[in-house]
Parts: C-alpha cells; structure tokens; sequence
C-alpha cells in the first residue's frame, strides 16, 4: 500500500516541507519541496519571546504548507519545531495558534532530540565510521560525536547563526574585535562538550550554512557537479573561504557567488561557529550533508518495522535497490545479471586486478545498468548513465558516483566520445577510464549470459589461466540466444583486458 509523507521543520530562520511518496513495492522518493525564510528567531533577545512579525511571517508560511499538504493528498504528517519555539517563553502558546489556525501538529522537540534526528538524516546517507557531527541552524548547533557508525555523544549549544548575528552585530562588516568576541564565546560554548577534543575526524555538516560554504567553494572552484551532498572540504579551503566571508561587507556578500542573498547577513556567525569547531578537534576534512532533520524524521517513519535504532547497515545498497525499484525494470533480471557480474568479477581477480571498492562499484552499475529503459529503451545505456549520475545514491564520492554511471553507460557500447564530456573528464584521471572499461566490459558479458532475461546460467565456473578467461557454465535450456550476445563481447573483452574469453556451455 503507498503512502504519502510530509515532513515539516520549523527552524529558527526557516521553515521547509518536503512530501515523500512511498510506493506499494517499497520504494521512496521525494515529490515535492518547499522552503519558507521566516527568521522565526529574530529578535527574542534575552526576553526570550517570539516577536509578532515573526509570528505573522511564521503563520503564513505554514498555511502555505498546510494547503500544500492537503492539494497533494499526504497521508501523514510529521512536523517538529527546534530552537526558537522550544527556547521561546510563548512557544507553547504559538504551536497551539499554529494548530488552531492551519491545522498542523506540530511538536517541540529537545535539542538531544534534534541531534538524534539530525544523525539519523546524515549516518543513513553518508558513509562514515567515526566522525563529528555538526547541525548548524538559526538558533543553536546540535553536535554528536560517531563512534562505529552510533552516536556516542551529543550537546545542543544555543549558538546559531540568527542569534549570534543578533548578539554579535555581525550582519554587515565586522571587526576584528568583534569576530574576537564572537570567536571567545563560541569556545566558551564548546567547553560544555569535553569530548570535543583533538580527534583528527571528519567534521560532518548539516544545515544551511553549511550548505551555503560547500556551494561557495564549488564556485570558487569552477566544480563540474551540481550536488551538494557529500561534498568534501580540506582545512585550507575552509580557512580560505573564512577569510573572504569575514574580511567583506554586507554589500560585498551579496555579490559572492554561491552565497544565497537571505544568508549573507547572518553567514559571518555561521562560518565562525563551523570554524571554531573544525579547529577544536582538528578536523581532517569538512564534510557537507545535504541530509539531516526532515530527512532523519522520514528514515525513523519509513524504518520503524524493518531497522533498530533506524540505522541502515548498508547505505549503498539500500539506495541502490531503491533506486531500482523506482523504476520498475526487470528485477529479477537486474538482480541475476549482478550475481553473474559479482562471480566473474571474483574469478578474474588476477586478471583485472581491481580493488574491493570497485567491486562494490560495479556491483551497483550493474544492478542500475537497465534503468534507463524507464526514458527510452532506444539508447538506454546512455539514459541509464544519466539516472545514475543524478541519483541520490548515498554511500559513493561524487568521483565514484561518476565512474558508476560511466559503467553502467559504457556496458551499453555508448562511444568513449560521448561519455567523455565536461563533467566525466573532469572527475576521472586515466586510471579511472582504465578501471571503467575493465569493469564495464565484465559487465557486458554477465549481461549477455542472461541476454533472453530468462536466468537460464547460473553458477558459472569462473577462471583465469594461461591468458585466457574461463568460465564453465551449466544451461537449464536453449542458451543459443545468449551464446550469440557473449560471442560479440570477445573483442572488446580481448582489447580491455588483454586476454582471450573463453566460455564452455554444457
């Protein structure tokens, strides 16, 4: 039975709804997306009240949403508030003026509570063993510390990056005593968490600061792919962009590349708080999730009878099957040319000498290989290139997210020439165009032994000798079909990896 989600976070500096359809075989994906600037946090001051503009600007954003709910039939709806509303005196007060009058439930959760959200939203979709993990939003940070993929340690700091512009006056050109002070105060903050000490981890990112640094630096950087999510950032580069955040003006923000106009007055706090925390347990790399609250809420919802504590084992293949049932290909098919594909991959270890991570990767192209039927089946190699390199496929660099899509295009014939434009050529060096036509033509000969989609071959005897690639199979019917397709894969088989294929049917 498919069920329609709505997730709503209401922050501090904005409000977002996001709808995820989840589909009758399983599957999941994102339909529609909504972001409100509200500033919601704006002017509480140490009264600690929600101001009536913000109420105003707050209340119309959420009937927006409400309408949107209700004009795409969600089934369920899960709508939590942070830091404003739970540290604001009349926050109890303005959820229930938010029920009264749009009808959304919305609940005040705690900041453990939004850490934990925010760890379900980033450990679902980025593979990480041991890391820091930062939520940056309007009115306070939610930092956890990951041990073995579980979170180990957690603080909600009340240093965010509307109300630290507020105190600090940081909206338009600050000084270097007042980027002193703001810097001594986030420290002091930091000190709450002894555990926050020099642990030489990845600083994990979630929240719309970050967001807004990764755009800025792929800017800079002329960077050829559009995603944010997982994209990583060295200590040069974060000291680089600090400084040219901290040393401009209002004016000189709003012009900067990648820096969205309604962050610019409040990015100088933002910043401040990433970097104070990126130096304090030295951090090997920032690395920006583009997944967290609203996110963490869907994995709990979507999870809650298949996986404890909502943690996924295995982000890749999860995605990647996903993925595959969205688009309703031959699963059966899909599934049996992968387990072929695994087999020779194994046998023929000696010969094409890859690594355990690029088994991993052409496992997942070859599981993606037909997706592209879904748009055409005419050139659907190429099609199915395109759907992997846009996918929310979590788990891979963006340079491995590429050199799947490669192989999963590539098995398909697609010319060197065409698969060789701006953004592949870019990405890969000259050993990755090596391991991509390795594996690409070993996926072509799994998917020619099951050309006629019938899984006649299974079990296949898979050896390398003497310059020649053997596999032994044993056939449940006429395999003529499939004798033919594997026929015409001897050439370019030979080409790519240097050996001649020879396969025996009994």
């Amino acid at each position: 039975m498919s069920e329609r989600v709505a997730v709503i976070d209401l922050g501090s500096n904005s409000a977002r709804l996001i709808i995820m359809h989840i589909y009758a075989n399983g599957a999941y994906n994102l339909v529609y997306h909504q972001k409100e600037s509200l500033r919601l946090g704006e002017g509480m001051g140490r009264d600690r009240m929600l101001q009536p503009a913000a109420i105003t600007r707050s209340l119309a954003a959420l009937r927006n949403c409400a309408q949107m709910c209700s004009i795409m039939k969600v089934d369920t709806i899960l709508a939590v508030a942070t830091a404003a509303v739970r540290n604001a005196r009349n926050g109890p007060e303005f959820l229930e003026m938010v029920e009264k009058e749009t009808g959304l439930p919305i609940q005040a959760i705690s900041g453990e509570s939004e850490a934990q959200l925010g760890y379900l939203g980033a450990i679902n979709t980025i593979d990480m063993k041991d890391a820091v993990l930062f939520d940056l939003g309007g009115g306070s940070t939610e930092i956890s510390l990951v041990k073995n993929r579980r979170m180990v340690e957690s603080i909600s700091l009340p240093i965010g990056a509307v109300n630290l512009s507020d105190e600090f006056k940081t909206h338009d050109k600050v000084t270097k005593t007042n980027l002193a002070h703001l810097s001594g105060f986030i420290d002091r903050q930091l000190n709450k968490a002894p555990w926050l000490e020099a642990m030489s981890l990845p600083l994990v990112g979630i929240g719309g600061t970050a967001r807004n640094i990764a755009k800025m630096d792929q800017s800079r950087k002329n960077y050829p792919f559009s995603k944010i999510h997982n994209y990583r950032m060295g200590p040069i580069a974060l000291e680089d962009l600090f400084r040219l955040i901290t040393s401009a003006n209002l004016v000189q923000r709003r012009r900067m590349s990648g820096l969205s106009n309604e962050r610019s007055d409040i990015i100088v706090a933002g910043i401040a708080v990433v970097k104070r925390l990126f130096d304090r347990i030295r951090a090997s790399n920032l690395i920006i999730s583009g997944c967290g609250v609203r996110e963490g809420l869907f994995f709990r919802h979507y999870l809650r009878d298949e996986y404890f504590p909502d943690v996924i084992s295995d982000i890749l293949g999860h995605s990647t099957m996903n993925m595959l049932r969205f688009y309703k290909v031959n699963e059966q098919h899909a599934l049996h040319v992968t387990d072929l594909t695994m087999q020779l991959f194994d046998g023929w270890s000696a010969l094409h000498q890859l690594d355990s991570r690029d088994r991993m990767l052409l496992k997942c192209a070859a599981l993606l290989h037909d997706i592209g039927i879904s748009i055409n089946y005419y050139d659907h190699a190429r099609h199915s290139a395109y759907l992997v390199e846009n996918a929310r496929l979590f788990g891979l660099t963006h340079r491995e997210q590429i050199l799947t899509a490669v192989v999963a295009g590539w098995h398909g014939n697609i010319s060197a020439k065409m698969l060789r434009n701006r953004l592949y050529s870019e990405f890969l060096d000259e050993a990755d165009w090596s391991k991509a036509r390795k594996m690409a033509v070993i996926l072509s000969v799994a998917n020619s032994l099951d050309s006629t989609q019938r899984q006649l071959i299974t079990n296949p005897l898979v050896a390398f000798a003497k310059g020649t690639a053997n596999v032994s199979v044993s056939t449940e019917g006429d395999c003529s079909l499939e004798m033919q397709s594997v026929e015409k894969q001897r050439k370019a088989f030979q080409r790519e990896l240097g050996a001649e294929l020879k396969i025996l049917f009994n």
